[in-house]
């Protein structure tokens, strides 16, 4: 049931994935250089169904939440562009 108890369960759940996921970008530059541009993927693309479960008000039992494709190939190159930065 998506209830209060529910909304603020996941709005503290989000932000404590929101959290790990900032301490794994400064852990990210540890890797070796062929290795950073999946992770760099993967964490972008977590965060923003985070901005979905988000948007769809926390409903995570009938709504699926993902990232459509053309978000997610236009994700690619600037997780590429970290990765080469880092």
């Amino acid at each position: 049931v998506v209830d209060d108890r529910w909304q603020e369960l996941m709005r503290f759940q989000i932000q404590r994935a929101r959290d790990y996921y900032t301490k794994a970008e400064r852990g990210i530059r540890a890797l070796s250089r062929d290795a950073r541009w999946p992770v760099w993927s993967a964490l972008m693309l977590y965060q923003k169904i985070l901005n979905v479960i988000e948007h769809n008000h926390y409903d995570v039992f009938s709504q699926r939440a993902y990232v459509p494709k053309l978000p997610k190939m236009l994700s690619l190159p600037i997780a590429w562009l970290r990765a080469q930065v880092l």
